[in-house]
């Protein structure tokens, strides 16, 4: 039994190593390929190319149709910070009702050396099902933070921890892309919700 054991805990490590060297892959070469981003003549927010939790590259053209918010953090981030933001996100969309089909809550980690698409699924996961995570090369990542005014900061601790500066606002675009407003990222549900359906009812 302890052979048995030994081996299922090595081709445990194995496929983790490859599903991590996989992601690593992909963001090496979205880096490669330039950011290649557009403001779109927006003054907050623009295009994007990153790579989704689902470990599939994804880009803000597949959430049109849909109102956007756009927070940034990181899955190693205090839970009085990022969580606070992540669970008044999750609990506006159940707020909205059948309406939160209508948005598409954004989480972008700033952290792609340690957030794999596996840790992201598992931290998004924790907040309910309806948000999106991804990330993607350091590159891209500085591209796109600097579109959405967002803060791209690594603090640096003991023993080669770090930490990322997670983001003070959530960014909210229109369902054609287009700028529609920031909120701050220690927002309550209901403020969230009351901002969505404002921005819904003046449509």
């Amino acid at each position: 039994m302890q052979e048995r054991d030994k081996r299922r805990l090595a081709i445990g490590a194995i496929i983790a190593v490859l599903s991590a060297v996989g992601g690593y892959a992909g963001y090496w070469a979205m880096d490669r390929a330039g950011p290649l981003l557009s403001t779109h003549g927006n003054e907050i927010g623009g295009s994007f190319r990153l790579v989704s939790a689902a470990e599939g590259e994804v880009s803000d053209s597949n959430f049109r149709g849909r109102w956007m918010l756009v927070y940034f953090g990181y899955t190693h981030c205090p839970d009085t910070q990022c969580g606070v933001t992540m669970r008044a996100m999750a609990g506006a969309m159940d707020l909205l009702g059948p309406r939160y089909r209508t948005v598409a809550p954004l989480f972008i980690s700033l952290d792609p050396m340690r957030d794999t698409a596996e840790a992201m699924r598992a931290y998004t996961l924790r907040f309910g099902p309806r948000i999106f995570a991804m990330t993607g090369a350091p590159t891209m990542l500085k591209a796109v933070t600097a579109e959405y005014h967002a803060p791209y900061v690594r603090h640096e601790g003991k023993d080669g921890d770090y930490s990322m500066e997670p983001s003070p606002r959530i960014v909210i675009m229109s369902p054609e892309g287009r700028y529609a407003g920031t909120i701050q990222s220690d927002a309550s549900a209901q403020e969230i919700a009351d901002r969505l359906n404002g921005l819904m009812a003046a449509r």
